[in-house]
């Protein structure tokens, strides 16, 4: 995997050309995201034909850090204390302090506590290709592959590295 083929992958619909890599390194980058969820179809749909959506080369971690950065965002979180129906961890903190934990399904759950903050985040997925269905039911359960939640481009990063 050289740098041209990173950003080359890093745009989004844009596969590789099969000749962009030899077998051995098909071989050795496969084998580094299996281990990170990927299955070999998903490898070769991904890589060669399809390429990736916006949030899935930037992981869905960065898409939420994006957007609790969003100013307006921030201020409406942070301006509206935990409800009492959360459990005692949430006591005193704002939604914004629960929004950025990494706990799973508690970011989409205070989003839905503010009005219209759903709505905008759904705009936000949708501008980096994921539809409002799949955002609610992929962000409500917080159910994802690791490669989904580092995104591809700082997993290839990281296996440059190695």
């Amino acid at each position: 995997m050289t740098k041209e083929n990173i950003e080359k992958i890093s745009i989004p619909s844009t596969a590789l050309d099969a000749k962009d890599m030899t077998p051995d390194e098909k071989k050795h980058l496969s084998s580094f995201l299996l281990e990170k969820g990927f299955t070999s179809p998903t490898f070769y749909l991904r890589f060669f034909q399809k390429g990736f959506s916006l949030w899935e080369i930037m992981g869905t971690k960065e898409c939420k850090r994006q957007f609790l950065a969003i100013p307006e965002i921030a201020e409406v979180l942070k301006d509206h204390e935990a409800a009492p129906d959360t459990d005692d961890d949430g006591e005193g903190k704002s939604l914004y302090d629960m929004a950025c934990s990494d706990e799973p399904g508690v970011f989409y759950a205070c989003l839905k506590k503010e009005k219209g903050l759903c709505t905008r985040f759904f705009r936000f997925m949708q501008d980096k290709g994921m539809c409002m269905g799949v955002t609610i039911k992929r962000f409500s359960s917080d159910d994802w592959k690791p490669w989904e939640q580092e995104g591809i481009t700082s997993l290839l990063r990281e296996y440059m590295s190695k």
